[in-house]
């Protein structure tokens, strides 16, 4: 074996060896939050408006993404693991479900407020 073939031998083992490379967070840029009436389903909704950089930044993630399942973050805590089914493109998001009373409302306040820190990144474990 000469050295460049053991050299190429040795970086792909390293690299075998460390397994796959996750990600960082993508933190979003809001612009908006607000509760709504989702028309769709007909329950209380929690709208996110993103910034157009964020927006672009967004629907790159998702294009790169679908099919698999996403977490939502707000302040590190996750209120939402969506598999993502086709890209998002519009710069905006609905979250809806089995969130508890006035936690939609508490996250809109609070990521108006403008100190909640929002991200998405693709869950570690994907469920079968």
């Amino acid at each position: 074996m000469n050295g460049l073939t053991r050299l190429i031998a040795g970086t792909a083992i390293t690299l075998f060896a460390s397994g796959p490379v996750m990600a960082e967070p993508l933190t979003l840029a809001i612009a908006k939050a607000a509760v709504v009436s989702d028309q769709a389903s007909g329950q209380r909704a929690l709208n996110l408006k993103m910034t157009p950089d964020s927006a672009k930044a967004f629907a790159d993630f998702t294009k790169a993404n679908v099919g698999k399942v996403v977490d939502l973050s707000v302040d590190g805590a996750v209120v939402a693991s969506p598999r993502l089914v086709e890209p998002i493109l519009g710069g905006e998001v609905m979250l809806s479900g089995a969130f508890a009373a006035g936690e939609l409302q508490r996250l809109a306040e609070r990521i108006s407020a403008g100190g909640a820190k929002v991200t998405v990144e693709v869950k570690a474990e994907q469920p079968l």
